[in-house]
């Protein structure tokens, strides 16, 4: 998988397989849970149970729910080669507790190389300033029975 380069595009780490509807009204755990087992099955992830570990433990320190309806949990380990994005859509919503204490309707969870700092950095920003979008999440959540076209939404395409 190639590293992002400036103006960072989200695209080369998204598949529809790893679109996932959350229906009813889940746990934030089950949310995760659900994320968690979507990204894992990418061959980038080479250590599944470290990964779900690295994330439960970074939600137990702080919420990923960064508010505005968002939650972008993410981990860097060893042994994730590579970025991969997992999208999640709780169209009635989580309580996630975030920052904002509202619920959370999009969550994208990110699987990153321990090894780059830096282009770490560049996805993370890429993906809270796609989120950060006023039209971006209305546009994720109308087009939640249709991967492509969330995540064409989510890209801004």
């Amino acid at each position: 998988m190639a590293a992002p380069t400036p103006g960072t595009d989200l695209s080369p780490y998204l598949s529809a397989h790893r679109v996932l509807v959350v229906p009813g009204q889940p746990a934030k755990h089950h949310v995760l849970s659900a994320m968690i087992a979507v990204t894992t099955d990418h061959p980038a992830i080479g250590d599944r149970a470290a990964f779900a570990h690295a994330i439960y433990d970074r939600e137990e320190v702080t919420s990923t729910g960064i508010g505005s309806g968002v939650g972008v949990p993410h981990a860097r380990l060893p042994s994730v080669h590579g970025f991969v994005l997992s999208i999640g859509l709780i169209p009635a919503g989580v309580d996630f507790n975030a920052q904002d204490h509202q619920p959370v309707y999009v969550v994208v969870m990110m699987a990153a190389t321990d090894g780059d700092r830096k282009n770490y950095l560049k996805v993370l920003a890429a993906i809270a300033g796609r989120l950060k979008d006023s039209t971006t999440l209305p546009a994720m959540l109308a087009a939640a029975g249709n991967s492509e076209r969330v995540i064409a939404a989510f890209l801004g395409r």
